[in-house]
């Protein structure tokens, strides 16, 4: 029973509180309703905090934010600032031309709307081939003497890469030499025996009107002639084969000597001197890493997009990009991925990273035909209730342009509608941009509440280096920097300290990290 009526009695207070906290929040209420404030005189207020302030505000409930509006319309009447607590002028906010008189216009920057070619490309993965690869063997038979390269030497066209024990093959050249010599005395002694039958049958024809001619003699000697005739062709023919025997024998004497069929670098050694190797036996295997290719394969959908002879963008992997030319499309589809192998030519004067064969490369392969399109850049868009805007900019003041947006593309948006190229709008400072609102232009690299030198500007009100509010003379950008080193947790702490504790924060942090 006691528990119950404690229950009661706690109850009691908690309704008692609530109603306690409404009645304050309708006086409150009241009260900010009592100053006249309208909402662009309310948004005048936020615009003219600095950013730590800002941050604070939004974070609070609504009742703090009541109190803080009915503090700020207080001390604007104490210090005759009428242009932030009432209006002026013939009661529109901000007085003639709705420019405040307390606050410079807002900073801005600008770009501008320009028609540039798009053209939409998807990413294939390729690689870089090698335009000569080989495994350079022995044409002959014998046991190596020697290698004369190793593993990722760099040769010449023409270098010598080893070399096979030589003393027989000279043996066998000398002896083939000798063939010849024998082959040609042969011939030479037929063709002078062809030569004496000759003279004899001249001299039977001349007596065939005497009495000492023998028809039957005449006869035989002419095919004596005859069969010294075919001996000659005979000696001839060995004479010649003596000559390709050792011709042959010469051929295997320059075969000892291995070269390089090309320039490149060396992959693999295959042999070691000592070993004994047959004809087609690999010495080393030989890569031309200066002529290289890109290999890849293309959907064959998606072909029209690269025609022989079409300049495409390649990124390596440090992200550079260089051109690449379509050499050719090779006539044979893989069953299985509906892909054909496309082969180009890189123009490697542009990067000087050294590639190497089977290094990964993506493709740029374009999508359809190039178009111009009217473009602008993403930060100029700004995301309303009523759709889309971008703030242009004419004769110092912004107007808003509803448009109509297409593909994306680099940081940009095709415009639809809209907008024309040449166009100035604003990209930076367009969050809070109301119609007809004057603005500045950061032409030097200004920044807000500074000079183009970044030191912070003074104060309107107090004669004070702006620091934003909490930063003890520390530069906005330090700060920024320090705020967003923070994690979660501090930062929640760190936007609910006072403002002398935010100055003991900063210093704190400056000097440790100094």
């Amino acid at each position: 029973m006691k528990f119950n009526m404690s229950n009661s009695r706690e109850l009691s207070f908690g309704i008692m509180s609530f109603f306690l906290l409404t009645l304050v929040s309708f006086s409150t209420l009241n009260t900010v309703q009592a100053q006249g404030l309208s909402q662009d005189q309310r948004r005048a207020i936020i615009q003219s905090l600095s950013d730590d302030e800002r941050q604070k505000f939004f974070g609070m409930s609504r009742e703090e934010k009541q109190k803080f509006f009915q503090a700020k319309a207080k001390s604007s009447k104490k210090s005759g600032n009428k242009s932030a607590a009432k209006p002026s002028g013939k009661g529109k906010p901000g007085g003639k031309g709705g420019r405040r008189r307390g606050r410079p216009p807002t900073l801005v920057e600008l770009g501008e709307v320009v028609s540039e070619p798009l053209v939409q490309t998807f990413p294939i993965i390729g690689r870089l081939v090698a335009s000569q690869k080989s495994a350079v063997a022995a044409r002959i038979k014998g046991s190596v003497k020697s290698v004369l390269v190793d593993v990722g030497d760099r040769v010449k066209k023409g270098q010598v890469l080893a070399e096979l024990n030589v003393d027989r093959l000279k043996l066998e050249a000398e002896l083939r030499s000798a063939d010849v010599l024998q082959a040609r005395a042969k011939w030479k002694s037929a063709q002078a025996q062809v030569d004496l039958l000759n003279q004899e049958l001249k001299r039977l024809q001349r007596l065939r009107k005497s009495a000492a001619f023998s028809q039957a003699r005449f006869e035989d000697k002419k095919q004596e002639v005859v069969k010294a005739s075919s001996a000659v062709d005979e000696s001839a023919a060995s004479l010649k084969r003596a000559r390709a025997q050792r011709g042959l024998a010469r051929i295997d004497l320059k075969d000892a000597t291995i070269r390089a069929p090309f320039a490149g670098a060396i992959l693999v050694r295959h042999v070691s001197p000592g070993a004994y190797i047959t004809a087609g036996s690999p010495i080393v295997t030989l890569l031309d890493d200066e002529t290289l290719e890109i290999e890849a394969d293309v959907p064959s959908i998606r072909l029209s997009g690269v025609p022989v002879g079409r300049v495409i963008d390649i990124q390596l992997d440090d992200n550079t990009k260089i051109k690449a030319a379509v050499r050719a499309i090779i006539p044979d589809e893989n069953p299985l991925a509906r892909t054909r192998a496309v082969r180009l030519y890189p123009d490697l004067s542009a990067t000087k990273t050294k590639l190497v064969a089977n290094q990964s490369v993506v493709l740029e392969v374009p999508q359809g035909k190039t178009r111009n399109v009217v473009a602008v850049s993403k930060d100029a868009i700004v995301n309303r209730q009523s759709g889309r805007i971008v703030f242009v900019f004419e004769k110092g003041k912004v107007r808003p342009a509803a448009i109509v947006i297409g593909e994306s593309f680099g940081g940009k948006f095709e415009i639809l509608s809209g907008l024309r190229p040449g166009d100035k709008v604003v990209i930076k400072g367009n969050e809070l941009l109301r119609p007809g609102q004057r603005v500045r232009v950061n032409r030097s690299g200004r920044r807000a509440g500074g000079k183009p030198d970044g030191k912070p500007s003074a104060n309107r009100s107090g004669g004070r280096p702006n620091a934003g509010g909490s930063g003890g003379g520390i530069p906005r950008e330090k700060r920024r920097a320090l705020i967003q080193s923070l994690s979660p947790e501090e930062k929640q702490k760190f936007f609910g300290m006072s403002r002398e504790e935010k100055q003991k924060f900063f210093r704190d942090k400056i000097g440790s990290s100094s």
